[in-house]
């Protein structure tokens, strides 16, 4: 009797310490969870932008005055317009959109992803040198020179290429060209770099790349290019999880505090 006493004794035990571990399981899930609630939460309070490379070191200080009065985190991805299109159709992430181009937004349109827009400022096309102009280019045909090296966006990936292109292809200029064309940039910033290391004699670049690159380049007087000036949106993308507050830093990237911004670094903006 003693014994069985003893047995149960024993199994009652037992079964105490194989209930503790339990609980400390239990404490642990609800820790897990607390982080997986405080993990949400910082998802919920950051905004996604993507934003053509061009237009890097303006949209950043924006984003940084916009965190800085709201507490709302702004993320980025950078890169040619193009890719931040097909990137955008593909994933369906991300909540504001600032391309090189309006144009650039229409195939996000054919697909319903753009829920608002606003144009904000210019991007200006010039013909840029390295400093002291090495090759004597006085004019958009001397690029067209025997062993002139020129620099051109990729038109596949970046409006600036597109507006060489279609600048040269309409000033019978293009075949000539092509053929002294020893980089085709994915993205705008890349052109300034083959300018300021002299890789290269010339490139058609956004006059707003060359703020950064004072004393380095050169800026040659083309007429023509005053034709070819392009107009940079911003936009709430339709796949949004929080698109109140994604219409709120659009709006903010165009508000009078952000044009003092973007003027700081050349930018002309559409309301003057």
């Amino acid at each position: 009797m003693k014994r069985l006493s003893f047995i149960v004794i024993l199994c009652f035990l037992l079964s105490g310490l194989l209930v503790l571990p339990g609980c400390g399981k239990v404490q642990g899930q609800k820790g897990e969870a607390g982080e997986n609630d405080k993990t949400a939460g910082s998802a919920m309070n950051s905004l996604l932008v993507y934003c053509g490379a061009g237009l890097k070191k303006p949209v950043e200080e924006i984003g940084a005055a916009y965190q800085a009065k709201t507490g709302i985190k702004v993320t980025y991805t950078f890169g040619g317009s193009a890719q931040l299109s097909s990137q955008i159709l593909l994933t369906r992430q991300g909540d504001v959109y600032l391309p090189g181009d309006i144009a650039e937004l229409k195939p996000l349109k054919e697909k319903k992803l753009v829920v608002w827009e606003k144009n904000i400022v210019y991007h200006i096309p010039v013909l840029a040198v390295p400093r002291g102009n090495p090759a004597g280019i006085q004019k958009l045909a001397d690029l067209g020179r025997p062993g002139v090296k020129v620099a051109l966006g990729d038109p596949q990936a970046n409006p600036i290429g597109k507006v060489a292109d279609r600048l040269l292809q309409e000033s019978g200029l293009l075949e000539k060209v092509d053929k002294n064309v020893v980089v085709r940039t994915p993205t705008a910033n890349e052109l300034i770099v083959y300018l300021t290391t002299k890789q290269v004699d010339a490139a058609i670049v956004w006059e707003e790349n060359c703020q950064g690159a004072k004393g380095e380049v050169e800026l040659i007087p083309v007429p023509e290019l005053k034709d070819y000036i392009k107009t940079v949106p911003v936009a709430v993308l339709g796949c949004s999880k929080k698109k109140e507050q994604a219409r709120k830093l659009a709006e903010f990237m165009a508000s009078p505090s952000a044009y003092k911004i973007w003027a700081k670094w050349g930018y002309k903006p559409v309301n003057q």
